[in-house]
């Protein structure tokens, strides 16, 4: 992985690739399960939320401890990639568990049950994603090339989201034995996509092995006091707090306000095709504008999309389509231009500190992120209960579809346009970082 020599495409796809199995499971896991949980395994709304809620507050929690400890990782196999192999048979038994459990589980037992495959579950997916984005900014150190990389990341993370959701949306509203089966099926192939595509990737930069900074609390205090940081981490976490709820209320959004439920896999088609037709489209403009303008920009596109929704009603699918497609192009933005520039403000700290500490930095936007969506999708649990959410039952109240469109619309649309806000005082320019690139080049 010498920086001079370019990145190959075998290297990019092999990267790229074994991030769609798991995300496959992940994004099937956030838009499908509370559906599931409560329509078909019969477990109380109310729940399902507060495991989802302890189990995002959690994985939010375990990200900047994967993240420190995979950077001052020194195995043979270098700081990233043993944790990518550990964390995928990890995954698939976690997921057999949740979308399988014995019948002859219920009430107290069956919760528990539950309880600890989402928990397991998300513990594994992130001691697989916090490596797999730390990794990303080593493998090379060109700001243009960083930009392909991420982009080929964001560009298979939509295929395994298109996939989770047309053809595991489609499995799982068939009944319990199609999701049991996909289950299985899916555990089998994330261990071997992992397994080989690990196995394509170069060896580790010996050059960063020993330096992620021997102390976790400092590493997080330098995360913190990073400017350039600690404004993302305000900004990610507004706008993941806007987003966070939209995964879970998809299903019932469509079933239950527009009653259409059967165009669920199509909205999740048109909004993963707007967004992978974008991930080379972004790349593109970023040889031409500055990536935080475009960040800046798409911020706002999101938050006007999202907003959308408020108007949405019975038999409106139309606005749904529109919505769809603004927000799948917009916001893989931040995927893709918004990693990228994650990774210049950790060469910053090492301008700084001398200190690698990918993890640590992916791992603290990560945990605002994570932390964000599990509060959000706890409060659409409460909510449901509150506004006697019945499952199974075509004909809401007033009440219940008023408070799944607000969730769904009018509050990514306050949060993006905050974010946007916040983020017009960035000042991490161009011309900064090339100052901080040209000093590292020159320390060797």
């Amino acid at each position: 992985m010498n920086q001079q020599s370019g990145i190959n495409n075998k290297v990019l796809f092999a990267y790229g690739a074994i991030m769609t199995p798991v995300m496959y499971g992940y994004v099937l896991m956030l838009i499908m399960y509370m559906k599931y949980a409560v329509d078909d395994l019969g477990v109380e709304p109310a729940v399902v939320g507060v495991i989802f809620l302890i189990a995002k507050v959690w994985d939010a929690v375990s990200d900047p401890i994967i993240g420190n400890v995979s950077d001052r990782t020194e195995l043979e196999g270098g700081r990233r990639k043993p944790w990518l192999l550990i964390a995928a048979p990890l995954i698939a038994v976690f997921g057999v568990m949740a979308w399988s459990p014995p019948d002859s589980l219920h009430g107290v037992q069956l919760s528990l049950w539950v309880g600890v495959a989402v928990i397991g579950f998300y513990t594994a997916f992130t001691m697989f994603d916090v490596p797999h984005m730390a990794l990303g900014a080593e493998i090379t150190l060109k700001t243009s090339e960083r930009d392909k990389v991420f982009g080929v990341r964001q560009f298979m993370r939509i295929l395994g989201t298109a996939a989770a959701g047309i053809l595991g949306t489609y499995l799982v509203s068939q009944g319990a034995s199609y999701a049991e089966a996909m289950a299985y099926a899916l555990g089998l192939l994330t261990v071997i996509v992992v397994v080989t595509g690990v196995s394509f990737l170069p060896p580790e930069r010996a050059s960063f092995k020993g330096r992620g900074g021997s102390n976790p609390y400092k590493a997080l205090r330098d995360v913190w006091v990073n400017p350039h940081a600690r404004l993302l981490l305000f900004v990610v976490f507004i706008d993941a707090i806007g987003v966070g709820g939209i995964g879970v209320l998809m299903p019932f959004l469509v079933n239950y306000v527009i009653k259409e439920g059967d165009l669920l896999p199509v909205f999740m088609a048109l909004n993963m095709a707007a967004s992978l037709i974008m991930v080379p489209g972004w790349i593109f403009l970023a040889k031409y504008f500055e990536k935080a303008k475009l960040l800046l920009w798409s911020f706002v596109v999101s938050g006007l999309a999202y907003g959308l929704i408020i108007l949405v009603g019975e038999n409106d699918w139309h606005i749904m389509v529109v919505s769809c497609l603004l927000a799948g192009g917009a916001t893989t933005c931040t995927h893709v231009l918004g990693y990228s520039l994650k990774s210049e403000i950790i060469d910053c700290d090492e301008f700084l500190t001398g200190e690698r500490k990918e993890g640590t930095y992916f791992a603290g936007w990560s945990f605002v992120n994570k932390l964000a969506h599990g509060i959000m999708i706890g409060l659409v649990g409460f909510t449901l209960q509150w506004s006697d959410f019945q499952p199974n039952i075509a004909e809401q109240s007033h009440l219940v579809k008023q408070n799944i469109v607000l969730l769904m619309g009018g509050l990514p649309l306050v949060c993006f346009l905050v974010g946007a806000l916040v983020f017009t005082r960035f000042s991490l320019t161009p011309v900064e970082y090339a100052k901080v690139r040209l000093a590292l080049d020159a320390r060797g």
